[in-house]
Parts: C-alpha cells; structure tokens; sequence
C-alpha cells in the first residue's frame, strides 16, 4: 500500500533529523565550551595585563600587550559568533524535527482511520454473507414442504 510506504519513509526521515539534531546539539556544545574557554581566557589577559599596568611598563609592552588582548577579543567574538550559528542551527533542525513527528503523527492517524474503514467493509461483508446464509438456510426447508 502506498500509504505504508509514505509512513516508512516519514519515518526514516524522522530518524535522519533526529540523528541531525543530535550532531546540532554536539556542535552547539562544542561551540559554547570554546566560547567560554576563549572568555577565560580573555579574562585571564586581562588581569595579567592590569596587574603588570598598574607597575607600569614600556610603551612597547603596552602595544604588545593590546595586540594580545585585540586578538582575543576578535577571537571570542567569532567564537560568540560560531556559538551562535549553532544555536540556531539547532533551533532548526528541532522545528524540523517536530514538524516531521507532527506529519508521521497525521499519517498514523490516517492509516488507522483507513484501517479502521477496512475493518467496518470486511465486517458488513460478512454480515451480508451470513444474512445470506441464514436467508438461504430458512429457504429451503420451506420448498421442500412445498
């Protein structure tokens, strides 16, 4: 039945897309531990390099100093940046996720509702055998007394 073939495949596409958001989900984890890595860090710098300011130091230093702490801070914004694409990343593949339980879920309904209509056909089917049964049964008694 073709309907049986849609479901399987609703299905098989359901796996995939949780399979996805699985791989969404571990990159999303992976990018938020980098974040804050980074922003450690980032922080870490910044207190060294306020620590070795307030002793002072030569102008130099000072340049090499915010060198490190420029290239940091461009770091953790890309990693913010990264962390956010997988956030919505996964939001995707969640939406996409449940709008294919919410098809395979319409389609179970249907395959049950023509289950259902099959079921209510075979039985009114026999029915109408039995009745015919019944009806040829109580006919023949009755052409024979004839």
């Amino acid at each position: 039945m073709k309907l049986d073939a849609v479901r399987r495949y609703r299905a098989q596409v359901e796996d995939l897309l949780r399979m996805d958001l699985l791989h969404a989900r571990q990159n999303l984890q992976d990018a938020e531990a980098a974040s804050q890595a980074l922003d450690a860090q980032a922080r870490m710098t910044a207190e060294r390099y306020v620590a070795k300011a307030s002793s002072g130091m030569a102008l130099e230093e000072f340049l090499e100093w915010q060198i490190t702490c420029d290239a940091e801070a461009a770091l953790l914004t890309q990693a913010w940046q990264a962390e956010c694409r997988c956030r919505e990343a996964w939001h995707q593949k969640q939406q996409e996720l449940q709008a294919a339980m919410q098809e395979r879920r319409t389609l179970d309904r249907l395959a049950e509702r023509l289950r259902q209509q099959q079921r209510v056909i075979q039985y009114r089917a026999e029915q109408l055998q039995m009745d015919e049964s019944a009806r040829r049964m109580s006919g023949m008694p009755s052409l024979q007394n004839s």
